[in-house]
């Protein structure tokens, strides 16, 4: 042991150029030691007669660190980074080779050395507890935000209920609330509404996360290295946005031939990915998947029902990258092609007793595509950073004789540099643009587009006129700048201000041009004397421009001001054992003009014209976020999460305070999952969360020219749905072949069966009322070849 301790050599770990603290965990593996041999040691001036590369078995990865040995010798080698070895002078004729590597099955073959040949071969080891996921191991990165929590690919895909979908691990985390998989996933965070928090691909937003339903995300996880999930008091490197964020970062991709091929009960997927011969350092990845739930749908749905298929579900999306690192080369430069598209159709032959309005045709249709360009550049201390993207957007929405259609051309560029000056204070600065045109047409009365608080109060919309606006053209820039210092004045302690300047400019001519300009300054402070525990906090301001039409007319009002956001973090982590984290974070966010509906007027042009929109909002959000994780190992992985929260608002001064649409009082999530051995792996997760608020129904009215009946609505959010609890199971079996792995999953989502209450139903005059309750058990049965 003390022989094999000196041959260890340290080299300090590094961001960049940036020496950071780690703590890593090495196994020796202690083997007999082989019987005396007449000859020396692997003497230099012998010929290498045994070579090759170890890899292993099924994922083919190449494997580094690990001792070859020849039995009956003294002779080995240790495989390098590329998983090759190379023995010198191994006695002629038979002779046994062994490995024994730590999780992986002892390795033992015979092979024949011929006197003056040399020999190359190929070993693959068995892991000793098979998974269907190649699993990278990475130093964790340095914590540069207050809230941060770092999820590997290869935990997300074994997470029971989420069908190994990267985006939708992110309902399991602290802070992040429960929404309807019928209302399409909406991300909620801390206390903010949708829209507030944005989802990054390698810092460039994804316009649409899911497909409809949530079924899916719009990104294929196998390309995917994992997510960073920040709640709150995020760097001054993000703006435009007062809720929280999940950053998505690409992996690079291997420069073998790898891939995969997946089929289910929902849909098929396929990846592959390889490097481009004769070009070297020059990869690419393609990968696509294709829904048919139209095709079991258009079985089911019975053709002469109140409700009918014009245009049954579907969605599919497709991604290509392609990547290029010239050897020995400062810069980097990648292209990244993303495509989504989803489409649905109904024909509601009879509309509900309660709404007439709704009866005709409900078509929608959204997509997206998106084209990225990223260089890289790095030179001893200071990197460059560059992405620009162009983004197409496309939505249409039909109910009834109301529509609504939007196409978008949007470009995006951020550019971040980096610079370390010396060991103690590192330097960040960047330009964040982006350009949102739209061309909008639509017919609808204006509660169609329904705002946070009015979210349970949809009654008919009988006595609303109808609004036409036809196709035109809206225009949103959004330049912004930050800068931000990374000082360590003591050891252990981080001290790091920012600064971001952002400015919301609104229209195309130049004469109806409306501006703001926001000034945001941010700290965060993280003090970490040893890796077993550490006290972080943060405060700053954020904004928020105008999204989605609201500073556009007839939709909004362009006199509406950003949003703005003050938020205060305070917490600590702990690391009692070896992969065990446990984080304990208090939060406050005082929100103020929020764009809110009015119903004052104005004159503008000698006309009378309706506010619709204005800055009379302020809400508060507090809460407390708990987080006990125990990281992937060979055979064991999981965390508990709760979230104890509470977010209401005033929608005008003077009322009164009502509760936030999602606020969840508590949220607990619990996931375990477990290698058994012989390739078979189970989990679960189970969830708890308070039911979200409602608005009540206090009577109604008879509205005799349209024949219906008008609720009558109570306080808004004064009442509270059953609270939503569920199981989900997960179980996989490996087999693991030579060149590849197939893996069959069932993964069952509300294994128990228990349709939470999403919302309340009423009849026609509103005098009786029923639940209406959500999914019932979803099994996704399927087959994951891997290459």
């Amino acid at each position: 042991a003390l022989a094999a301790a000196r041959t260890l050599h340290f080299a300090p770990a590094r961001r960049g150029d940036e020496l950071i603290p780690v703590r890593i965990q090495y196994a020796f593996n202690f083997i007999e030691p082989p019987h005396a041999s007449s000859g020396p040691r692997t003497a230099q001036a012998q010929p290498v007669n045994l070579s090759g590369v170890v890899r292993e078995r099924g994922t083919r990865r190449r494997l580094s660190g690990i001792e070859v040995t020849v039995a009956g010798t003294d002779l080995g080698a240790v495989t390098d980074a590329e998983g090759r070895f190379e023995l010198r002078g191994v006695p002629v004729g038979a002779q046994r080779i062994a490995i024994a590597a730590p999780g992986y099955r002892r390795f033992e073959t015979e092979e024949q050395i011929a006197e003056g040949r040399r020999k190359e071969v190929l070993y693959l080891l068995q892991p000793l507890y098979e998974s269907p996921y190649e699993a990278t191991i990475t130093g964790e990165r340095e914590r540069q935000e207050v809230s941060q929590t770092a999820i590997p690919t290869t935990e997300i895909q074994r997470i029971p209920g989420a069908q190994g979908d990267a985006l939708k691990v992110v309902e399991d985390l602290p802070g992040v609330a429960r929404t309807s998989p019928i209302g399409g996933g909406l991300l909620v965070i801390r206390g903010s509404k949708p829209g507030d928090s944005l989802v990054y691909l390698d810092s460039e937003p994804i316009p649409l996360l899911y497909h409809f339903g949530a079924l899916s995300s719009t990104v294929n996880p196998d390309l995917l290295e994992g997510i960073e999930f920040i709640p709150g008091n995020f760097s001054a490197t993000y703006g435009d946005l007062t809720g929280g964020l999940v950053e998505v970062k690409t992996r690079k991709l291997r420069e073998e031939l790898h891939g995969y091929a997946n089929l289910n009960l929902l849909e098929a997927s396929a990846m592959l990915e390889a490097a481009v011969p004769g070009a070297p350092g020059l990869t690419f990845a393609i990968a696509g998947r294709r829904s048919y739930i139209d095709y079991i749908l258009r079985a089911v749905v019975p053709k002469d029902g109140d409700v009918g298929l014009t245009v049954a579900p579907r969605y599919y999306d497709a991604q290509f990258r392609l990547d290029y690192r010239p050897p020995g080369s400062a810069h980097s430069l990648s292209f990244l092609a993303l495509a989504s598209d989803d489409v649905l159709g109904l024909l509601v032959r009879r509309p509900p007793d309660q709404d007439p309005n709704v009866s005709g045709s409900i078509d929608t249709e959204t997509g997206f595509q998106q084209l990225r360009v990223k260089h890289g550049y790095r030179n001893g201390p200071f990197s460059l950073e560059t992405i620009a993207m162009f983004e197409k957007l496309n939505l249409r929405f039909q109910l009834g004789n109301e529509s609504f259609s939007l196409g978008g051309h949007d470009l995006f560029l951020r550019s971040t540099g980096n610079l370390a000056v010396g060991d103690d204070l590192g330097l960040s600065a960047g330009v964040d643009v982006a350009n949102r045109r739209l061309l909008v047409g639509a017919v609808f009365r204006q509660s169609l587009l329904f705002r946070e608080g009015e979210f349970n109060n949809q009654g008919p919309r009988v006595d609303e006129p109808l609004t036409t606006f036809p196709a035109a053209l809206v225009n949103r820039f959004s330049p912004g700048l930050w800068a931000e210092a990374r000082w360590q004045p003591l050891r252990g302690l981080t001290v790091t201000p920012g600064l971001r300047f952002d400015a919301y400019v609104y229209g195309l001519a130049v004469q109806g041009r409306r501006t703001t300009y926001t000034v945001t300054p941010r700290l965060s402070v993280r003090y970490e004397p040893t890796p077993l525990w550490a006290l972080k906090g943060g405060v700053g301001l954020y904004s928020e421009g105008a999204r989605n039409g609201d500073a556009t007319r007839p939709f909004g009002n362009p006199e509406v001001l950003p949003e703005r956001a003050f938020q205060v973090t305070a917490g600590g982590e702990l690391r009692p054992l070896p992969g065990v984290f446990f984080s304990v974070e208090g939060f406050y966010k005082k929100l103020t003009d929020l764009i809110v509906r009015s119903d004052a007027t104005e004159v503008i042009g000698g006309q009378t014209v309706p506010v619709l929109l204005d800055n009379a909002g302020a809400g508060r959000v507090y809460g407390l976020e708990l987080l006990l994780r125990k990281s992937l190992t060979e055979r064991f992985f999981g965390w508990i999460a709760y979230t104890l929260s509470r977010s209401d608002r005033v929608d005008r001064p003077g009322e009164p305070q009502r509760f936030f649409d999602f606020d969840q009082t508590h949220n607990l999530t619990i996931i375990a999952s477990y290698a058994l051995g012989g390739g078979w792996q189970i989990g679960a997760r189970f969830r708890y969360i308070s039911g979200n608020p409602d608005t009540p129904v206090v009577g109604s009215r008879y509205a005799a020219q349209q024949d219906v009946y008008v609720p009558i609505y109570g306080l808004t959010n004064s009442a509270r749905l059953q609270h939503f609890q569920q199981l989900d199971v997960r179980a996989d079996k490996v087999w693991t072949f030579d060149a590849w792995t197939l893996d069959a999953y069932l993964d069952v989502l509300n294994a128990s069966n228990r349709r939470s209450v999403e919302g309340t139903l009423y009849n026609y005059d509103f005098s009786q009322r029923e639940q209406f309750r959500g999914l019932p058990v979803i099994p996704t049965l399927g087959l994951k070849g891997s290459f």
